[in-house]
């Protein structure tokens, strides 16, 4: 029997800051994890170095000297031959500024005065993505086009870059993008796992996803979520009420027999919707994000029954 393939990418980071306390500092930090740490003061510098060896793992100042922090980046993606997981440092925390970013290739954006308490946390995290989306089952050609954030495969530099496109081709087009928003929590862990017995239920609301969505037109995002729960974000571009409508019915139809309408199971089953006409400035595609996660939990909270106890969900970060 042959052996399983090794998809693990070496551990080899390069750190691109004009800062040299920083860099040290950094390649420190990284070099009692095992990594092989090349650092450069400069963009035209780090690029060189990168055309020359692979870097799994790129961690840049987003004011890096000589070239702009976002055109090293893009230039960074037109050099590279393999897989490679940039994180930028910044000072800024604009849902804008970051798209802008995201589009042009950066994985994670990193506040600098948080950079070295997290910096081996991250980087760790780039080389388990690498690793996953080289092996993972969502990025393979027969699959419905799935961006999967919950299992580290991709990162929000996936979800922005395609979202962003299909909010310009709406624009484009003049043809209604809708988010459809879908949230499965469990009253505790035992609920949540009862009905584990082919896989997890996170599998189990993705496949139902995957079985009513449209060939070569939606997509499907899946979310990091907190314990006991799952969520997904169904992108419908060209849709309407109907297409909406039946992916939903299609979704809930899948659960039916778990019973998700009764107190017993522990399951409750939640959706929500945001869209964009084409016709009205058009939004970044975190805030159409948004809106779809916070349709949904107004919905959450009108489908409660008025004597149940409140419950707090947790913002969802898609970054």
């Amino acid at each position: 029997m042959s052996a399983s393939p090794d998809f693990s990418p070496p551990r080899r980071a390069l750190i691109v800051d004009a800062d040299q306390a920083l860099r040290e500092s950094a390649s420190a930090l990284l070099k009692l994890q095992g990594f092989e740490v090349a650092a450069a003061a400069d963009g035209v510098e780090a690029l060189t170095m990168f055309a020359r060896e692979w870097f799994p793992v790129v961690i840049t100042d987003s004011a890096v000297p000589a070239v702009d922090g976002i055109e090293f980046v893009a230039r960074l993606r037109i050099l590279s031959l393999a897989p490679v997981y940039i994180i930028m440092l910044t000072e800024v925390a604009d849902v804008r500024f970051h798209e802008q970013g995201y589009c042009m290739g950066v994985d994670q954006y990193l506040l600098r005065q948080n950079s070295l308490s997290e910096l081996v946390g991250r980087v760790q995290a780039g080389v388990t993505a690498i690793r996953r989306r080289q092996s993972s089952r969502t990025g393979r050609a027969h699959e419905p086009a799935t961006v999967d954030l919950e299992n580290g495969a991709h990162t929000a530099r996936h979800l922005v870059g395609r979202l962003r496109a299909e909010i310009v081709q709406s624009g484009r087009s003049k043809k209604t993008l809708q988010l459809l928003s879908i949230g499965l929590d469990a009253a505790d862990a035992a609920a949540f796992h009862q009905h584990s017995t082919t896989g997890t239920i996170s599998d189990t609301l993705l496949g139902a996803a995957h079985e009513a969505m449209r060939p070569k037109l939606d997509w499907v995002v899946r979310l990091p979520a907190p314990a006991n729960t799952c969520r997904l974000v169904v992108v419908m571009p060209e849709s309407g009420p109907t297409e909406t409508s039946a992916m939903e019915q299609s979704i809930r139809n899948a659960f039916v027999h778990w019973g998700l309408s009764s107190a017993a199971s522990g399951l409750r089953l939640t959706t929500g919707l945001a869209a964009f006409a084409g016709e009205e400035n058009a939004p970044a595609a975190l805030e159409l994000l948004g809106q779809a996660e916070r349709s949904r939990r107004a919905n959450d909270v009108m489908s409660k029954p008025s004597t149940a106890r409140p419950e707090s969900i947790p913002a969802q970060d898609a970054a």
